[in-house]
C-alpha cells in the first residue's frame, strides 16, 4: 500500500504516520522498517528500498519524510546530481504489494498535476491531516492531558492554547514540559504561565518590525532568543511570511482610506498592531513586500528540499535583509 500523508504542520503528519505504523507494524526492526529523510536522500535510493524485501519477512514498511518534491512550487524542483523521479515514478505506477510506502509531505496540499501524485492517487491513498479549529482545541487539550493521567484547569487550557497559538508541534513540546513538571498533579494557570513561552506570532511581529526598521542586530537577537526555546526555522519563516502578507493587506486598506480601527476590524488583531504597521509601511515600497515574500518562499523551499542548513540559511536571510 502507498500512503501520501500531508499537513502544513509536520508533527500532525508524523502523528498520523505513527497511528498507522502502530496498527500495521507493532513490532519493527532494521529489516522490516526503513525511514529516510527525503530532504537529503536521493529518490533513487527510496525506490531501491521499495524493491528490497529481506529474507524471512512477508512485508516491510518504508517511510519517506519531507517529500518536498510532491508539493506545489513556482519553480521546478531541483533533484540531486544523478538523481531523478523516473525510478520512483515507475514503482508508484506498479507497487510491490509486500511493501508499505508512507510518504510525508509538510505542505497545505500536494501538486495534483505531478505524475507521482497521480500514481499515488491511482494505486494508494492520499490522506490529509486537517488542523484543529479554535473550537476544537479546548476539548483536545483536556483530553490530551486526561489520557496521560493529569487534569488541567479551564483557565490553564485557554492560556496554553493562547501561548501555543494552534501550532501542534509547539503544543506537543510545551505539553511534555508541563507533564514532566506536574508529575501527575493538576495543572493550573500559574504553572502554564511559568512554564510555557508566549506564542511565536507575537515574536514574529517583533521580528518583522525590527527588519522593517532596518535594525538587523535586534532581529538577530530576537531569533537567538527564539532558538533558546527550540523555535524551528520553517515555523518562523511561515510566521514571518504571514507578517509581510498582513502588511500588504494593510497597505491596500490604508490606501482605500480606512483608519487603524477599521483595518483591525477588517483583518483581525488589535488597532495598535494595525497602527504600527501603517507607520512602518511609510518606508516600504509595495514591490519590496512582494520581493520579501518571494524570498521567504524560496528560503522555505531550499530548507525543506535539503539544499540549505536551516539555521545558517535563516541567519543569512536576516543579516542580508533589505527593503
Amino acid at each position: 500500500m502507498i500512503y501520501l500523508i500531508f499537513s502544513s504542520q509536520s508533527k500532525m503528519a508524523q502523528s498520523a504516520l505513527q497511528t498507522l505504523l502502530k496498527k500495521d507494524y507493532p513490532t519493527r526492526d532494521e529489516c522490516n522498517f526503513v525511514s529516510l529523510d527525503m530532504g537529503v536522500t536521493p529518490l533513487n535510493e527510496l525506490a531501491s528500498e521499495c524493491d528490497l524485501l529481506p529474507l524471512g519477512y512477508d512485508k516491510k514498511a518504508v517511510v519517506g519524510e519531507n517529500c518536498a518534491f510532491l508539493t506545489k512550487t513556482k519553480t521546478k524542483y531541483k533533484y540531486q546530481k544523478d538523481d531523478g523521479p523516473e525510478a520512483l515514478l515507475a514503482y508508484l505506477q506498479n507497487p510491490n504489494p509486500a511493501i508499505d510506502l508512507y510518504l510525508l509531505l509538510y505542505s497545505d496540499e500536494p501538486d495534483l498535476t505531478n505524475p507521482m501524485v497521480k500514481a499515488i492517487k491511482s494505486n494508494g491513498e492520499i490522506k490529509q491531516v486537517k488542523q484543529l479549529t479554535p473550537d476544537q482545541w479546548p476539548s483536545f487539550i483536556r483530553s490530551y492531558f486526561e489520557k496521560r493521567g493529569t487534569s488541567i484547569a479551564p483557565d490553564a487550557v485557554r492560556e496554553l492554547y493562547a501561548r501555543t497559538g494552534g501550532d501542534y508541534a509547539a503544543f506537543i513540546n510545551e505539553s511534555q514540559k508541563l507533564l514532566s513538571y506536574a508529575g501527575g498533579t493538576p495543572i493550573d494557570l500559574k504553572i502554564v504561565a511559568e512554564m510555557v513561552t508566549p506564542k511565536l506570532d507575537d515574536d514574529a511581529f517583533h521580528l518583522s518590525n525590527a527588519l522593517t526598521r532596518g535594525d538587523i542586530e535586534s532581529a538577530l537577537r530576537i531569533y537567538r532568543d527564539l532558538k533558546v526555546h527550540s523555535a524551528e526555522e520553517i515555523t518562523l519563516i511561515n510566521l514571518l511570511a504571514g507578517q509581510f502578507r498582513y502588511m500588504d493587506m494593510v497597505r491596500f486598506l490604508d490606501a482605500k482610506g480606512l483608519d487603524s480601527n477599521q483595518i483591525a476590524r477588517e483583518l483581525g488583531g488589535s488597532p495598535m498592531r494595525a497602527d504600527i504597521t501603517v507607520r512602518n509601511l511609510y518606508r516600504i515600497k509595495e514591490a519590496s513586500l512582494l520581493r520579501i515574500q518571494e524570498q521567504l518562499y524560496q528560503l522555505d523551499y531550499e530548507i525543506l528540499s535539503g539544499h540549505q542548513d536551516p539555521e545558517f540559511a535563516f541567519q543569512l536571510f536576516l543579516a542580508n535583509f533589505t527593503l
